[in-house]
């Protein structure tokens, strides 16, 4: 049973309010350090974790977890001995499943879909969000969401039917999340902690990326988080947890005032928001993303939803020299409007360099991905077939 009903979820949270009161363009031929320093990621993987002591969250914040990580179910094998950041050894010794044996989900855990997903070679991927009782999120700033100590994410990934892996980010402190991934046995009866990742895990180039490689993407965001976020969750296509079952609980300190919709016709939008999540969001932003220094921003930043022309993807993309230099062609663009063949954005995230040369070379994302996401690939060049406008 995946997530419990949502609106049981709003009930309960305002029962908690009674009691109590989270492709692109670059530098040419980077090195992989460059890479991570200078172009999108485009890529959702975990953490290096915190060397700092845990903050189990316990008490005054109210984490949905006990204090030694461990679930009430997997603490009688007595194998949940929780890790050096307090995290759970495996899967079954968290909190994201009530019962193990059936896989039934915690009731506390609430299922969602963004209405713009992040490229993931072709995983189909499920979400939860556990929030602290009684808490809220700083949505002081809409494009920089503010979690509270104790949120758990998870996100599962089924890769040709079968569980490969499963992500956490769980906030422990109000400056620390500890972020990692379990990889799942081929039988389902296990899913241990894996730290260093793994290539070609599924025989067909899926990567689990190393807890090492998290902040090329994850530090983009101010609170770490990627795709829960405004845009996404005011999507049309969000379900489960959306910006507007947030608002109405409320579980939102400053919920928006109008509706958030990525501007422009079908065509233009289905490229914006596309560009947004998957090298807007993580990297090519005005924030804290490592591309920054690349002056070139594909994220869509609230005050800018009124027209596609005011997007900065247009303002920083569209007509603008490329750093980098396409094989054969004089003069490269980010964007150059019905022009394919000179626009460094299509060209770059229609390449692959291959399972054991991410970070390094052409493709976008450059890290993470080893297959090329035709239908993304499709809607930006329709976009540049339109004229980017």
């Amino acid at each position: 049973m995946r997530g419990g009903r949502l609106h049981g979820w709003i009930a309960s949270a305002f029962a908690w309010g009674a009691t109590a009161c989270s492709q692109a363009e670059g530098n040419g031929n980077p090195s992989a350090a460059d890479a991570a320093a200078s172009d999108d990621t485009g890529a959702d993987v975990t953490a290096q974790p915190d060397t700092s002591s845990p903050d189990t969250g316990a008490g005054e914040t109210g984490v949905d977890a006990p204090t030694d990580g461990v679930s009430d179910d997997a603490s009688d094998a007595g194998d949940c001995l929780p890790g050096s950041q307090g995290e759970p050894p495996d899967l079954s010794c968290g909190s994201l499943y009530s019962d193990w044996a059936s896989k039934t989900v915690a009731s506390d855990a609430l299922e969602y879909t963004p209405g713009l997903v992040l490229w993931s070679d072709g995983a189909t991927k499920t979400r939860w969000v556990q929030l602290p009782a009684g808490a809220t999120i700083d949505t002081s700033d809409m494009d920089e969401w503010t979690f509270p100590v104790g949120t758990k994410f998870w996100k599962e990934f089924v890769v040709g039917g079968k569980r490969i892996e499963t992500r956490l980010l769980w906030k422990q402190t109000a400056a620390a999340w500890y972020m990692t991934t379990y990889q799942w046995s081929p039988d389902d009866s296990s899913a241990p902690e894996l730290t260093v990742g793994a290539l070609n895990v599924d025989g067909n180039g899926y990567e689990i990326p190393s807890q090492i490689a998290c902040h090329t993407c994850h530090d983009g965001r101010e609170d770490i988080v990627l795709g829960f976020e405004a845009v996404a969750l005011s999507s049309a296509n969000a379900s489960g947890v959306t910006i507007g079952t947030l608002t109405a609980a409320p579980l939102l300190t400053s919920p928006p005032s109008s509706a958030l919709t990525v501007p422009g016709a079908a065509t233009s939008a289905a490229a914006l928001g596309y560009l947004h999540m998957n090298c807007g969001t993580s990297c090519h932003n005005r924030g804290t993303g490592m591309a920054g220094g690349t002056g070139f921003y594909m994220r869509l930043e609230v005050a800018q939803l009124g027209s596609v022309s005011s997007t900065d993807t247009v303002t920083t993309g569209v007509g603008r020299t490329s750093q980098y230099s396409i094989p054969g062609v004089t003069t490269s663009y980010r964007l150059e409007p019905n022009d394919l063949a000179s626009s460094s954005v299509y060209y770059r995230m229609d390449q692959r360099d291959g399972v054991n040369d991410a970070g390094v070379g052409t493709q976008m994302p450059p890290i993470d991905s080893h297959r090329v996401d035709d239908a993304g690939v499709g809607a930006i060049a329709a976009w540049i077939d339109a004229g980017c406008h």
